[in-house]
């Protein structure tokens, strides 16, 4: 559970960090991928922190 939430917390600063520079980009497709890739983070590193924090920290 511990993995899920540093994901969680990493995915949010991410995301931060992907708004602001979507906002400094010009294209409109870039700033849709930007935001794209930010939103999906919001899924994809907490449970990818929920499968690997047992096998790098132990049971």
């Amino acid at each position: 559970m511990i993995g899920a939430l540093v994901g969680l917390a990493i995915a949010a600063a991410d995301f931060a960090l992907l708004r602001m520079l979507a906002a400094r980009v010009e294209l409109p497709e870039t700033k849709r991928v930007l935001n794209i890739t930010g939103l999906s983070q919001f899924v994809l590193l907490p449970v990818i922190g929920y499968f690997v924090a047992p096998y790098v920290i132990g049971d």
